[in-house]
């Protein structure tokens, strides 16, 4: 029997990269899965599809708070549970410094990363709280450890996202829902599009392993996050980085 049989997983940013990754593992496990972008999630839905997968596909922004009730609604009208969510969902502005972001990207870049996972959360957890059972893994950063130059808003969402994964692990851990999160490194995804030659060259001699991730190494950490065999893990990140933290 497949590790997800009959589990419905929500997974955000699946249009590419680490998202896309994941939803294709989660689905080949047998989950049922519900994908969330703002584009190409038509493409990775289709694809999971022709392979026999019940899927349910949103163009949706994660920082609107009403979208998320109504997919929930759709979610449990359809597949009548949600087991897991992914908080994939990410986006990095070059030049991002505290004296020269401007007031729209520093909010763009939190509204994203930080609020979109809180969003997600509190749609969810009503649900896992109801039946006592639930995953939910946030996707990181190495910036949420480490101080990247050009990064102040990207640092300080990703800073959050651990803090807001630290609170919940906490707070709903005697309920049986586990909350932990991911930090990877430098990943080879669409939001690398996003970054400067400059910063790829400064990022691979702190990488000890010498390479960059790709997308499906990190993906497997997450779905083993949402799975049975982290029962025993709450609040807790993952680095997913090739060393980089440990120096």
């Amino acid at each position: 029997m497949a590790e997800f049989a009959g589990k419905v997983v929500i997974v955000t940013g699946a249009g590419d990269g680490i998202g896309r990754a994941a939803a294709r593992e989660f689905a080949e496990k047998g989950a049922k899965m519900v994908l969330i972008d703002v584009k190409g999630v038509e493409t990775i839905a289709d694809e999971l599809k022709a392979k026999g997968s019940e899927v349910i596909a949103a163009s949706m922004d994660v920082r609107d708070g009403a979208a998320w009730g109504e997919l929930v609604e759709d979610v449990l009208a359809k597949f009548g549970t949600i087991d897991a969510l992914v908080n994939n969902a990410g986006v990095a502005v070059p030049g991002d410094t505290a004296a020269d972001v401007s007031e729209d990207v520093w909010d763009k870049i939190m509204d994203v990363n930080a609020k979109g996972v809180w969003l997600g959360m509190k749609a969810v957890l009503p649900t896992m709280i109801e039946k006592k059972s639930g995953k939910i893994c946030n996707v990181a950063s190495t910036a949420a450890h480490i101080g990247l130059k050009n990064a102040a808003a990207y640092c300080a969402s990703k800073g959050a996202v651990l803090a807001l994964t630290r609170q919940a692990g906490v707070q709903y851990a005697p309920l049986n829902i586990q909350i932990n999160s991911v930090s990877p490194g430098t990943t080879m995804t669409g939001l690398q599009r996003d970054v400067t030659e400059e910063q790829r060259a400064a990022f691979l001699p702190l990488t000890p392993i010498g390479r960059f991730a790709a997308s499906e190494e990190v993906s497997g950490v997450i779905v083993f996050l949402c799975s049975n065999g982290s029962s025993f893990m709450t609040g807790a990140d993952v680095s997913i980085d090739g060393g980089m933290v440990a120096l």
